[in-house]
């Protein structure tokens, strides 16, 4: 099984393996460069639409997706010295690296990543006296209310799906190179399909909050030009 996106080595937090380490907040965002996709929480949905298209996995069970470029391998909003684009919104996923919620055998516990750079001899302790550093507890915190929110983007997907109102989709474009760019491989909402919603399903789905996250799916339809036009500029 790969790992997910820019986590090269995450393995559980723990005094005996990390009791010595350091953590230095990472400089910029360089280890995204190379990610054009990442999850979203349900709570990000409408943020990240002014910014980034954003879809469903293409698989069951899914998920919301923010797409950051048109090609595998490119981030479009890291430049080169590792900055976001001023004025973008930065997905929690990127925001809460090196460290991660990881399931591990039937719970979830605290990850970091030992490959990062931010986590070394320098820098701040992880562990004081053999306990978790406030930092620990800071990540943990957010980490957790990140698999919060992952878990309710998961479920509004899955309603989605049972509802059948998930469409397999790919978006093709020509970049001012005269490239043609083919991306693939996730689904979007049916939007004949989602006006027809029963009365009662909408209503049901109004309370859950899971209205405001289809509408922020459509609006982010509008960000595809936004992205082909970067993509266009950095061809």
């Amino acid at each position: 099984m790969s790992e997910p996106p820019f986590y090269r080595r995450p393995v559980a937090l723990s005094r005996d393996a990390h009791g010595e380490k350091r953590y230095v907040a990472p400089a910029g965002f360089g280890y995204a460069a190379a990610t054009n996709a990442v999850p979203l929480g349900a709570v990000e949905a409408e943020s990240a639409a002014r910014h980034y298209p954003i879809v469903f996995a293409a698989a069951d069970p899914g998920g919301l997706i923010a797409l950051l470029g048109v090609e595998t391998g490119r981030n479009l909003f890291v430049d080169g010295s590792g900055d976001w684009r001023p004025g973008s919104y930065i997905p929690a996923y990127v925001r809460r690296y090196p460290f991660a919620f990881a399931q591990v055998g039937d719970q979830l516990v605290l990850c970091v990543d030992e490959a990062a750079d931010a986590i070394g001899d320098i820098g701040d302790p992880l562990f004081v006296d053999g306990k978790p550093a406030p930092l620990v507890a800071q990540a943990l915190a957010f980490s957790r209310e990140f698999q919060v929110q992952a878990d309710a983007a998961q479920a509004f997907a899955a309603a989605c799906a049972t509802a059948g109102l998930l469409a397999d989709h790919r978006a093709e474009f020509a970049l001012n190179d005269g490239r043609k760019i083919v991306l693939g491989g996730f689904r979007i909402l049916d939007r004949a399909k989602f006006d027809t919603l029963p009365d009662a399903a909408f209503i049901d789905w109004r309370k859950r909050g899971w209205l405001a996250l289809a509408y922020a799916h459509f609006q982010s339809m509008q960000s595809w030009a936004n992205l082909i036009d970067r993509a266009s500029m950095a061809a």
